[in-house]
């Protein structure tokens, strides 16, 4: 009798621990006729393995792996480890070929057996019996046995790689929980939603590198496909990736917006969790020049785009800026402020916070403040091997940033305001 799943299965060899009665041994055997089978046996087992092979039908290949310290785990398990590759490679098997059955030997080389044997196979068998001898305490008795057929659980549940895509995740490194989610998506019976959520990393790796578009696209498909899955759920998954699409599509407008400036502050933060600083301060550095902008192009009701006011608008610009000496056209007609003459313009304009900036940067007689807390942090950048210099701006420098940009540009840079969520594993186990 068996259970668990029919005979169907493609066997084409067994692992079978020996020890004991030969009777389940030779029943799961008879059961699956493989090609080959491989003894896992003690010194004094080998006899038996060789009067369980001697009473076979059919004439498979066999080999053996033989431990002499067969009541030690480490010994059993590393003996099994060194010789289950080379017979593979022998044999020329594949490990989803493989049926392992544990219910001979000892209980230390079966549980030696089983931890080996989970990394690479698919298949594992237990012949257990509704009678036993010994009042049901012993053997099974011959005729009554029942062989319990199992998968392998990191297989069917991928409990492993679901857990090491968890911790790709939560560092940020969704290209590698991609890359594992895809791997055992085709190992699994759940590789649609295994798929599904490898497409929702791609997803969440184009966010973190500012690639927007592609973002958008990804987690398009991954919501269409999770829908399916999760719809009316109390998961909170779905809302997550609506709200992440959401953002996305805001981040890849043309020109700068309050949702870029947040997600790029975000993303700054995320980047410095993984120990990145110098990149960290390269997108907290942008966005102080992003506010600034934003601060322009809403003063200037617009003519102001990116900082970058157009050749057609440069005679409609205020006068109070056209009075400024660093307000010129380029040489292709538009004009375009540095970060400080940004936030000087916007400053002149009225904007309260900007004055405040303005006052940090420049003396009450115009001339530049040697103390300026907004240029210690922007020439600390500068200075960084990613701009100009060749110093490491570390996690001290970056924090300074920070402590100085929170305090003259009011940004919330104690935690983020749109967190990626973390990979649950119920997501995929469900």
């Amino acid at each position: 009798m068996t259970t668990g799943q029919t005979q169907d299965t493609a066997i084409t060899a067994a692992l079978v621990a020996v020890g004991g009665t030969p009777a389940p041994i030779l029943h799961v055997l008879r059961q699956y006729r493989p090609k080959h089978v491989w003894y896992f046996c003690s010194v004094g087992s080998r006899p038996l393995a060789d009067e369980i092979h001697a009473q076979l039908d059919w004439h498979p290949d066999r080999d053996f792996i033989e431990v002499a310290r067969f009541e030690e785990l480490g010994p059993c398990y590393l003996e099994l480890r060194k010789a289950i590759p080379g017979l593979l490679k022998k044999w020329r098997v594949e490990p989803d070929q493989v049926l392992v059955d544990y219910t001979g030997g000892t209980k230390t080389m079966s549980a030696a057996l089983v931890l080996a044997a989970v990394e690479l196979f698919q298949h594992f068998s237990y012949v257990g019996g509704e009678q036993r001898d010994k009042g049901g305490l012993g053997i099974v008795l011959d005729g009554k046995a029942r062989t319990l057929y199992q998968g392998n659980p990191w297989r069917e549940l991928a409990i492993r790689e679901i857990e090491r895509a968890k911790d790709l995740w939560d560092a940020c490194q969704f290209e590698a929980a991609a890359q594992v989610l895809c791997q055992v998506a085709p190992r699994v019976p759940t590789r649609l939603r295994f798929e599904a959520f490898a497409e929702l990393a791609e997803g969440m790796a184009a966010r973190h590198r500012l690639d927007f578009h592609t973002a958008k696209s990804r987690l398009h498909n991954a919501l269409g496909r999770l829908r399916l899955m999760f719809e009316g759920k109390p998961s909170g998954l779905l809302e997550f990736v609506h709200a992440s699409l959401k953002i996305c599509e805001e981040c890849a407008a043309t020109s700068a917006n309050d949702a870029l400036l947040r997600e790029l502050l975000d993303n700054a933060l995320r980047t410095a969790r993984q120990g990145r600083y110098e990149d960290a301060a390269a997108r907290l550095y942008r966005a102080i020049e992003m506010q600034g902008q934003l601060w322009l192009a809403e003063a200037t009701n617009g003519l102001f785009v990116n900082g970058r006011c157009s050749p057609k608008n440069v005679p409609n610009i205020p006068e109070q800026l056209r009075a400024l000496p660093f307000c010129k056209p380029d040489e292709e007609g538009s004009i375009k402020f540095a970060l400080e003459q940004t936030f000087y313009a916007v400053a002149v304009l009225g904007k309260e916070q900007a004055k405040r900036i303005v006052a940090d940067l420049f003396l009450p007689d115009g001339r530049r403040n040697p103390q300026s807390l907004l240029r210690a942090a922007t020439e600390k950048r500068n200075a960084s091997i990613l701009a100009h210099g060749v110093l490491p701006i570390g996690k001290d420098g970056f924090e300074q940033m920070k402590q100085i940009t929170e305090q003259l540009l009011g940004f919330d840079l104690q935690r983020e305001a749109n967190p990626i969520q973390p990979l649950d594993p119920d997501w995929l186990l469900v």
